[in-house]
């Protein structure tokens, strides 16, 4: 994330960060998906103090949330411009339901953090605290040549939920 934009993130409730985070990571993913990420997010503010505490310092941590890492590539560029762009305008965005994905993510978060949406039930009972992919999980196993930190290789997947690979230690 870029320190100018920083302060546009942290200016949101939790709950609006948290559906953003949803909608980024999981927009196009069944409900499950998106409460399987929401739960991600609980289960390390709940269990992984180096990531934070806080919904804001999860989700903002480095490194932990791809659509919050300004890429070189053009693809990935702008993504990280259009989520700077839904955080300075979240209010409107939900309010004229210009983004009908964007508007279920935030519903989803609030019900998570209110306790009207269970957790996954799965991954909450593992403390489950990494998902993957499964698309980039398996073109970058395929293609060992390629840099990354192929975390899951030391890892036991728990469940798989539309194109989202959800991992536990082994």
């Amino acid at each position: 994330m870029r320190k100018e934009d920083e302060p546009i993130f942290k200016a949101l409730m939790p709950a609006q960060l948290m559906g953003l985070c949803i909608e980024r990571e999981a927009g196009g993913e069944p409900r499950a998906g998106k409460i399987g990420v929401g739960t991600i997010i609980l289960e390390r503010v709940d269990h992984r103090d180096w990531d934070g505490k806080t919904i804001h310092e999860v989700i903002l941590k480095r490194w932990q949330f791809s659509w919050t890492m300004p890429e070189p590539d053009k693809r990935a560029k702008t993504y990280y411009e259009e989520s700077v762009n839904i955080a300075k305008h979240f209010d409107d965005m939900v309010a004229y339901s210009s983004r009908r994905s964007l508007l279920e993510c935030y519903e989803i978060a609030k019900g998570l953090l209110s306790g009207e949406i269970q957790r996954d039930p799965e991954i909450a009972a593992a403390h489950c605290c990494e998902y993957v992919a499964a698309d980039y999980r398996k073109f970058m196993d395929a293609h060992p040549e390629k840099k990354c930190n192929r975390w899951w290789q030391k890892m036991k997947l728990l469940k798989t939920v539309g194109n989202h690979e959800f991992y536990v230690l082994k």
